[in-house]
């Protein structure tokens, strides 16, 4: 699927994707124009979902975010479950939705300007929800790390 100059252009990527053409060509030795068309077809072929900014924690440290950890109903419609995740998907608020494993259903990351609108969403989303038995929040103090990075080696290949 992905060669060596592959994977190595990805990993350069997920650490800077704004790097240019040239300055990547001196991290994989190969030419500007083939970093350039394996950027394209890389995004093409959807192994690149889409190229994003992440913001400083000096901007987001200004906002409220919670973990949320819910528990759902075992019984629930298969349809109810689809529209409560397309809900959560369209949030605003909602930066991270994870199905797990373990005593809980699903993970969230929900940033909120302050507790007026994190309650406002919790209350819309969560408490009035008929799929959702519980959840229990977890307030984030201060963010250590956010890498929202895949080492690819010659395994991913």
């Amino acid at each position: 699927m992905f060669d060596s100059f592959d994977l190595k252009l990805l990993n350069a990527l997920q650490e800077d994707a704004d790097r240019t053409a040239e300055e990547l060509a001196e991290i994989i030795a190969l030419s500007p124009s083939a970093i350039a068309r394996r950027i394209r077809r890389l995004k093409e072929s959807g192994a690149i979902a889409r190229t994003i900014a992440l913001l400083s924690a000096e901007i987001v440290d200004h906002r409220l975010r919670a973990v949320v950890r819910l528990q759902l109903h075992e019984h629930q419609q298969a349809a109810d479950f689809n529209q409560f995740r397309t809900r959560l998907k369209a949030r605003d608020e909602v930066q991270l939705c994870l199905e797990v494993s373990g005593s809980d259903d699903m993970l969230l990351l929900v940033a909120c300007r302050d507790m007026a609108e994190f309650n406002a969403f919790a209350d819309a989303e969560l408490a009035a929800s008929p799929v959702v038995r519980r959840y229990e929040t977890s307030f984030v103090k201060k963010e250590i790390k956010n890498r929202p990075m895949v080492r690819l080696d010659e395994r991913d290949a």
